[in-house]
């Protein structure tokens, strides 16, 4: 297949901010966003300080939307397993991939969850809309699962997300980390508990 003259500029685009994204993380984990320059983000993703601009914006809004870049590549992959035809194996397969991302990128998860907890993060304009994506695509597996009532929905699909998110954190930083399948499965021990506590969806 003939790649279009117009699509190299947006893949050599996305490959930069790959880049990018992956030696923010190493640098704002390690240090924290304020202690991070532009210039040192450039060198280790091996680009101009003119490419991080271009891509990124200015140093205020650009950890958010580092943040933004990495959670909407992570929502991508959850997006595209969630239509798996068996609801368990879709949410099984989500699960994994968010602990998958997490164990390539850390520091991620460590950001991600530090500022949700912040009663003022400065970047909350773009971390919660992609955070209710997330939530959304659980909720919308589950639904095909068991019956839940409405005000059960959020904090269960809250939950799932939050707790693959958070051992696979811990995991990164142990010296002696879990078995990445018996984290898997206590993830999933949620839905285990969901179905013997629900109704189930005998029509999904």
């Amino acid at each position: 297949m003939t790649t279009s003259p117009n699509s190299r500029p947006r893949t050599r685009a996305t490959a930069s901010k790959k880049r990018l994204f992956a030696a923010s993380m190493q640098l704002l984990g390690a240090r924290g966003p304020n202690a991070v320059s532009v210039d040192e983000i450039a060198q280790i993703a091996g680009v101009s300080k003119g490419t991080v601009y271009y891509n990124f914006g200015s140093k205020d809004k650009m950890i958010g939307q580092v943040l933004e870049f990495g959670a909407d590549m992570l929502v991508a992959e959850l997006v595209e397993a969630s239509t798996l035809s068996e609801p368990r194996d879709a949410l099984r397969t989500m699960a994994s991939i968010a602990i998958d991302f997490v164990e390539k990128y850390p520091s991620f998860a460590q950001i991600w969850i530090s500022e949700q907890l912040r009663p003022e993060s400065d970047w909350g304009d773009q971390i919660t809309p992609v955070y209710t994506r997330v939530t959304s695509t659980i909720i919308e597996v589950i639904d095909r699962i068991v019956v839940l009532a409405q005000e059960e929905k959020q904090p269960v699909a809250t939950a799932i997300f939050g707790a693959a998110l958070f051992s696979a954190r811990l995991r990164a930083a142990s010296a002696n980390p879990e078995n990445r399948e018996t984290i898997l499965n206590s993830v999933l021990f949620i839905v285990g508990g969901l179905i013997a506590t629900h109704e189930p969806v005998t029509d999904h």
